[in-house]
């Protein structure tokens, strides 16, 4: 995983909770980090706590809305009205 190129969503990645670490570590302040981390202070607030409580890094939640599943009564129903409707981004 290469420095958050791979997700352009994710602020926080493995390398940016290692970097807070070190810098908290050294005795920077929180806004210094921040400010170069580009998260908030909060965060590195909240990545130095955990540290400091646990001993580990603090791994990222996955991000964004759930994905539920389609069963196939859903998925057939989708695809007749699709075809039926046959709209798209023209319209004849």
């Amino acid at each position: 995983m290469g420095k958050g190129r791979r997700n352009k969503v994710l602020k926080l990645t493995p390398a940016k909770v290692k970097q807070i670490i070190r810098d908290k570590a050294r005795n920077l302040s929180s806004r210094i980090i921040a400010a170069e981390m580009k998260v908030s202070i909060r965060t590195a607030n909240r990545v130095w706590g955990y540290w400091m409580k646990n001993k580990q890094l603090l791994t990222p939640k996955k991000f964004g809305r759930p994905q539920s599943p389609l069963d196939e009564a859903d998925e057939r129903t989708i695809l007749e009205i699709h075809k039926e409707q046959r709209s798209g981004a023209r319209r004849p």
